[in-house]
């Protein structure tokens, strides 16, 4: 997992593995749902193996 600090705010950055979900996504990170989608501009069909989003703590 990578990390850069931006804004204060560390952004780590995950590589979807196969068997992750938005909603697993979601509580591994400890974020909405809708955060990640709107983030990473993805649909929940988007959420598949291999893509690499970034969570931004709140």
């Amino acid at each position: 997992m990578w990390r850069f600090k931006m804004q204060k705010e560390y952004v780590p950055f995950y590589k979807i593995k196969n068997g992750d979900t938005l909603a697993s996504l979601a509580e591994k990170f400890d974020v909405s749902q809708t955060q990640i989608l709107v983030e990473n501009y993805l649909t929940p069909s988007s959420i598949q193996e291999g893509v690499i989003i970034s969570i931004t703590k709140q």
